[in-house]
């Protein structure tokens, strides 16, 4: 029982009952039904005593061998062979041996002696370096031969255990890149290689000089500067929150002065303009990184700040045209001026506060005018007298005032040394003093236990930045201590100054809000590829489990119901927005005004009507009435009569509210006013048929309505025959030459979209390919289906399927079909399907859900296993190690295998900061794997490598607390205080509070 199972003889033997036995003369059956004797041999349950003897391939007499470098090998390489392996829907193969091997044999005859032959490891390695070398000489500016020659010399480092060995082989490696480099100066892929090899090589201020010698010949890659961050984040004896914040706005700097210079050579004028618009959405990945790290570190306010003055500066600025100074000194006046900012209750944005301003100036004016005006007017003559006052009496006065002012100082200097007597008595009682109170350790862990609780409550509770002017005017449930606590909650304009910026792409500013939106949790949809940096970059920088990852993690778990959710039990949490009301408010205010910026951004107005529920305490989701969100659409369709977007979400909205028959006919009413709209509204309808169709489709996949298929196809007959649609239309049945006049005109349509779109899949073009392939399901099958979905995804050219969005969704609805249909169609389809979708999008959650339910359901979880191994070699992340890590949790004996995976993924340079992994490994050891031990060893490797999360640092408190002693805890704490990680509660707090019960008991 070492690995916690049986093992694979252990267990239980049985024998074919023959009940023919004796009717045919004791032979049993028949020959004609009689099974032939296999004989195992070898392999069978017993084993042979020469294969005893002689040992099998994994014996240790083989094992040894098989170590010595003098043996031979016969390397059965595809390359050798003449042979290039196909691409294939999975992942690309190792080494095979082709079926046309005789054939490549007898073609080569030098090959055919190399195989007889075989060769050592040093002949192997002579080889593949004189081939390396060869092919460089006649394509040295080849970046991928070089990069591949450099990676040959890992092979070298995996095979041996020496030291010098390893060694030499990373300094060949090291000198490989620095003469690629001297070739190829400007190859980015080449010095990040580089620097990374280095790691292994030089000392940490080596490594640093080498970064800002790159970074600074690099100023505008993102990418560098991004490497680079991490690389510094990295660091534990030089991390500090202020150095890596200085770094942050250098970095940011760079990246707007880069963009500039774009901007002046004309660039950035359209929007199709590439270059430019990448340029600012790394500006803008940046930027979020940035607010991302001081949340992280627990600077809630700074973030909020940020984030706010990013909005207000970038989507609310005044429309005029004015220097970057002169726009600073505006927006100073802004910040300065205790007005209410993007997201708090009565905030109208920057630009309607200036112009305010402007009014009340010109009426100050006005005034100021008629006053003067009044005066020159007003005759000369005698007005009157008053009588001078007494000197003395004003003495007297100020006397008394004096006296007044200093009774009341005196009493409150009085309150003052009370204060401090209570504090130090109660101090003294526990052996402490207000003067030595930083040399005293707390030596109870309960102690600890409670004062990380009191910090999580703060952290909750504190997030809004407060005023300087107004730094007393705070929320209800805002708790603030002292006059220090105030200071570190101001956020000034000097804090943000060096961090605001403009954005020019109507791109860049959509992806700049619903960033912010998915780092509070917005409710908010899919808004973006998930092969794009700021879906990767939020991906690896989860700290929790939580939102839409959570539940198609969860739906991938399989296994007893009893033993099933670990991960949800481990790590899950639930979204920001949920932990109080003022932060719900918050998001929906945020949603309301961003959507008065951004019109035409569907994303945002199903989000906006869920957080208008969230925002309201007696009307929330729980509920199912969703009054207030079903509220403000009908108050903000009054005045968007002609957003089809708007009418969609409002039918969506009623429908999730259980209203059918009112989404209904909020979807017939925007239907058939369709003619009455402008040509480019109309462009649009697909989007609306397909949200009318799709609401219909679930209601008949549940069974709640027999006669919802049907309306669905009416709905789609519309939209491919280009007739005004009714609801009454079919409402005796859908003719056949209806049918056919609907199908020929989606193929029209499937034509206009493939010649407009050129190449780059629109979001209207993708509704259309979705409602062809809907009404082909509907009146040919699943088969005809698949063929629209496989002729919409050839409509996207190859290089740009990676970064398309649509293309992504498109398959995603592909893949769902064929699950649809999976008693029709082969599994093998299914897989293939998702597998080839894989391939293009690796982070697709929805899409690894589906391949594990796939896999799951034919029994294949060697397959499953193996996909995850392969795919870890190819694009690791976070996701994907949740996913293999949901697939073992539940499965008796996989201890081995988790802590495997674990390792593995901590061991990636791409997923070996994310928190999220290494709080999952502490919470496995500690809660499942039942290691107490283990856990504390991981908790000292994961604050090490992600020194910036207080939320891992808090762990060690919640979850170790009796596991580390009240020594370490206080250590803990003074290196939170020295890497500047934000702490809101003193333990002298929760000292007093016991000193105080202690008296009153």
């Amino acid at each position: 029982m070492a690995f916690g199972s049986l093992y694979r003889l252990d267990i239980a033997r049985y024998r074919r009952q023959d009940l023919f036995k004796g009717m045919y003369g004791g032979s049993g059956r028949p020959s004609s039904q009689r099974l032939k004797r296999i004989d195992v041999g070898g392999d069978g349950m017993v084993e042979d005593e020469a294969v005893k003897s002689a040992g099998r391939y994994w014996s240790p007499k083989f094992s040894s061998l098989e170590r010595k470098r003098k043996l031979r090998h016969v390397r059965l390489c595809k390359e050798r062979f003449g042979f290039k392996q196909k691409e294939h829907n999975s992942a690309a193969l190792g080494d095979f041996v082709p079926l046309e091997f005789e054939k490549a044999v007898q073609n080569t005859s030098s090959v055919a002696e190399d195989v007889d032959a075989g060769e050592t490891w040093q002949e192997y390695v002579t080889r593949k370096t004189k081939e390396y070398n060869e092919q460089i000489r006649e394509r040295s500016r080849d970046e991928s031969l070089w990069i591949s020659f450099a990676n040959f010399q890992d092979e070298l480092i995996q095979a041996t255990e020496k030291k010098a060995v390893v060694q030499q082989a990373v300094e060949k490696k090291v000198a490989i890149l620095e003469k690629a480099l001297h070739i190829l100066p400007d190859s980015e892929d080449l010095l990040l290689l580089y620097l990374e090899s280095c790691q292994r090589r030089d000392t940490a201020a080596a490594l640093v000089s080498k970064w800002e010698d790159a970074v600074s010949r690099h100023s505008s890659s993102f990418r560098m500067w991004r490497e680079f961050l991490r690389f510094r984040c990295s660091q534990f004896s030089a991390f500090s929150v202020s150095s890596l914040r200085a770094l942050y706005i250098r970095a940011f700097q760079s990246l707007v002065a880069s963009r500039n210079r774009l901007h002046a050579k004309g660039l950035g004028r359209g929007e199709d303009d590439v270059n430019y618009v990448e340029a600012e959405q790394g500006l803008v990945s940046i930027f979020v990184d940035l607010c991302r790290f001081n949340w992280q570190a627990g600077h809630h306010e700074l973030a909020v700040g940020l984030f706010q003055a990013g909005i207000e500066y970038s989507l609310f600025s005044p429309p005029i045209q004015l220097t970057e100074s002169n726009k600073l000194r505006l927006f100073e006046a802004f910040w300065s001026s205790g007005a209410p900012r993007i997201g708090e209750d009565g905030a109208l944005g920057w630009v309607t506060w200036l112009e305010k301003e402007e009014e009340q100036l010109q009426r100050a004016r006005e005034v100021n005018l008629s006053g003067d005006d009044s005066e020159e007017q007003q005759d000369g003559g005698w007005t009157g007298w008053s009588e001078p006052e007494k000197e003395d009496s004003r003495t007297d006065v100020s006397l008394d005032n004096d006296a007044v002012d200093m009774e009341e100082d005196t009493e409150a200097d009085a309150d003052v040394v009370m204060e401090e007597e209570d504090d130090a008595a109660l101090l003294e009682k526990l052996g402490l003093s207000l003067d030595a109170g930083k040399d005293v350790e707390v030596n109870d862990v309960t102690v600890w236990r409670r004062w990380v609780k009191r910090e999580a409550q703060r952290d909750r509770e504190q997030w809004l930045p407060l005023r300087s002017k107004y730094a007393k005017d705070t929320r209800d449930d805002v708790d603030i201590e002292d006059d220090g606590d105030e200071l570190e909650r101001i956020v000034d304009f000097e804090d943000i100054k060096e961090s605001l910026f403009t954005l020019h792409s109507k791109q860049a500013r959509s992806s700049l809000v619903c960033q912010i939106l998915d780092f509070w949790d917005g409710p908010l949809s899919e808004w973006c590829c998930s092969n794009a940096w700021s879906y990767r970059s939020a991906l690896e920088s989860l700290e929790s489990l939580k939102g839409t990852l959570l539940a198609d993690v969860n739906d991938a778990e399989r296994g007893d119901l009893s033993r099933s959710k670990y991960l949800a039990g481990l790590v899950g949490d639930s979204p920001w927005y949920e932990k109080s009301q003022a932060g719900a408010r918050f998001l929906r205010n945020t949603f309301f005004a961003v959507r008065t910026v951004l019109t035409d951004d569907r994303r945002l107005l199903r989000g906006l009507f869920l957080a208008e529920d969230l925002a309201t305490e007696e009307t929330g989701l729980a509920a199912g009435s969703m009054s207030a969100s079903r509220a403000l659409g009908k108050k903000l369709l009054k005045t968007h009569r002609q957003d089809l977007s708007m009418w969609g979400a409002y039918a969506c909205i009623e429908a999730a509210a259980g209203n059918i028959t009112a989404a209904r006919k909020i979807f017939d009413t925007a239907l058939a006013s369709l003619g009455a709209l402008p040509k480019e509204v109309q462009q649009d309808a697909p989007i609306l048929y397909l949200a009318y169709a799709d609401l219909e489709l679930a209601r008949s996949s549940c069974g709640a309505d027999t006669g919802a298929e049907q309306r669905a196809l009416c709905i789609l007959c519309s939209l491919g025959s280009g007739s005004e649609y009714s609801p009454q239309s079919f409402a005796d049945g859908i003719p056949a030459t209806q049918l056919l006049k609907s199908h020929r005109g989606f193929r029209e349509q499937l034509q206009r979209v493939r010649t407009s779109d050129r190449g780059n899949l629109s979001e209207k073009g993708a509704a259309l390919i979705t409602c062809a392939a809907l009404f082909e399901q509907l009146t040919s099958g699943w088969e005809a289906a698949a063929s629209i979905f496989e002729e919409g995804l050839a409509m996207t050219l190859p290089g740009n399927r990676q970064q398309s969005f649509e293309c992504e969704v498109l398959h995603l609805r592909y893949v769902n079909t064929l699950e649809k249909f999976k008693q029709a169609a082969k599994p093998a389809r299914l897989r293939s399907t998702i597998l080839r979708g894989l391939v293009q999008y690796p982070c697709n959650a929805k899409l690894t859900g589906a391949y594990i339910r796939s896999a799951s359901q034919s029994g294949m979880s060697h397959k499953l296993r193996r996909f995850f191994d392969d795919a870890s070699k190819r694009s690791p992340s976070t996701m994907l190690w949740l996913f293999a890590l949901s697939c073992e949790l539940w499965r008796p004996g996989a201890g081995p295998r988790i802590h495997s995976l674990f390792e593995r993924a901590l061991e990636s340079k791409e997923t070996r900061q994310s928190v999220l992994l290494w709080r999952c490994y502490i919470a496995y050891e500690l809660h499942v794997a039942s290691n107490p031990d283990a856990a504390r060893r991981v908790y000292f490797r994961a604050i090490h490598a992600c020194p910036w999360s207080k939320a891992l640092w808090a762990d060690g408190f919640r979850k170790l607390g009796l596991i580390l002693s009240a020594k370490e805890q206080s250590e803990f704490v003074d290196i939170m205080r020295e890497k500047e990680l934000r702490i809101r509660t003193d333990v002298y707090e929760i000292l007093l509070e016991d000193a105080e019960d202690d008296t009153l008991g």
